[in-house]
């Protein structure tokens, strides 16, 4: 008959069960970690965890989650640790986390071009002049390039957090000056031809087209809407009827792009584009059991993707270089141009910085010259 093993302290099966467990205790919190049947594996994990918080020589982690590793075998797991692993990494957590990353397609997208040029080398053996030398051949926009370079240290720092990479190459890498562009806008002369070829598709469908005259007029709220609050397209597009107080004419803005909540108040063009919507028999289209649309069931628009119709709006006005994007630029401008502060710029349109909202503040001659005329000295 076989000798019953001798009982090790901290590896122990539960009642009833056949796996082994190791337990031992790190700053103050009991890490519990199972190993099926094998008890021997339990015993050697639990001895190398106590070798190593006694002589320093490793980290012993406080989740069963995390491996416990010398720093010798530290070093060299890190350095196996490629570029591609970084952006799988990362990848991943954005992915679980999409109300923390609320862009869920641009930054998948940059992370696609650094793992096809950088996927294949070793992490730790990057080196900052060479991330350098692949931006320059990138033919964008300086703030596009800057975007690149912030995402590829964004890699190395979420890497850093998961214990894969002790260095950042891109950290030293200088970002590039950016003006601040030109703020592009719509003019009145182009808004009457946009919102003419918008009316124009409401009256050609006729009776007989029911259905496509209800989404041309839900074109019109959406313009409306658009120029009067200045909400940011994922604003707009993902806003829910309980976030829209028709009675006390005002929008709720919920967990914006800057993390915080705002308020927007209705003019009358938005307050009757909210009605007109209410009044409209559209709703986002139920895909099948197996492809369910993600959207909320409560959401204000019934039509999520603007580009097509907006393009060929924009095209058929011959109103040319605007975005949708530029709708918030017309709003913004329009606020100044009708004697907003910058801070009432800032708190309608939920800039960050006070400096953006000031960008849209254009001082007029008259208005110029009238507070110089203030600095006059008093005649008796």
């Amino acid at each position: 008959m076989a000798r019953k093993a001798a009982p090790v302290e901290g590896v122990y099966q539960r009642e009833g069960s056949d796996s082994w467990y190791a337990r031992y205790w790190q700053n103050g919190k009991k890490v519990r970690k199972s190993f099926g049947r094998d008890r021997d594996a339990a015993i050697a994990y639990l001895e190398k965890a106590r070798l190593l918080k006694r002589t320093g020589e490793g980290e012993v982690p406080t989740t069963a989650k995390r491996p416990v590793l010398t720093f010798a075998e530290m070093r060299e797991e890190v350095s196996g640790v490629t570029v591609a692993d970084l952006c799988d990494l990362l990848l991943k957590h954005i992915k679980a986390n999409p109300k923390k990353y609320k862009d869920q397609a641009n930054p998948p997208r940059r992370i696609g071009q650094i793992k096809k040029q950088f996927g294949s080398r070793i992490a730790s053996g990057v080196k900052g002049h060479e991330i350098s030398d692949w931006l320059e051949t990138i033919d964008r926009a300086p703030a596009t390039r800057n975007r690149l370079k912030t995402t590829f240290s964004s890699l190395y720092r979420y890497g850093a957090r998961r214990g894969k990479v002790e260095v950042n190459p891109a950290r030293n890498v200088p970002s590039e000056r950016v003006g601040e562009g030109v703020i592009r806008s719509l003019s009145d002369k182009e808004e009457e031809r946009l919102r003419k070829v918008l009316q124009g598709d409401v009256d050609d469908c006729g009776p007989t087209k029911p259905t496509l005259k209800q989404k041309a007029q839900h074109h019109i709220y959406e313009l409306d809407i658009s120029l009067g609050a200045g909400l940011r397209r994922g604003e707009q597009y993902n806003l829910p009827w309980p976030e829209v107080d028709l009675e006390e004419r005002k929008i709720e803005v919920k967990d914006t792009k800057n993390g915080t909540d705002r308020v927007v108040y209705m003019n009358e063009d938005v307050y009757n584009a909210f009605c007109g919507l209410r009044k409209l028999s559209l709703h986002r289209k139920r895909r099948a059991a197996d492809k369910p649309n993600k959207s909320a069931p409560d959401l204000v628009f019934a039509l999520a993707d603007n580009k097509k119709w907006f393009a060929s709006a924009l095209r058929r006005a011959k109103v040319k270089n605007y975005r949708w994007h530029d709708n918030r630029h017309s709003f913004c401008s329009r606020l100044a141009d009708n004697g907003a502060s910058a801070f009432v710029i800032q708190k309608a349109a939920g800039h960050k910085s006070i400096q953006t909202s000031a960008r849209y503040v254009h001082l007029k001659e008259e208005t110029m010259r009238k507070a110089m005329e203030g600095l006059n000295q008093k005649k008796a």
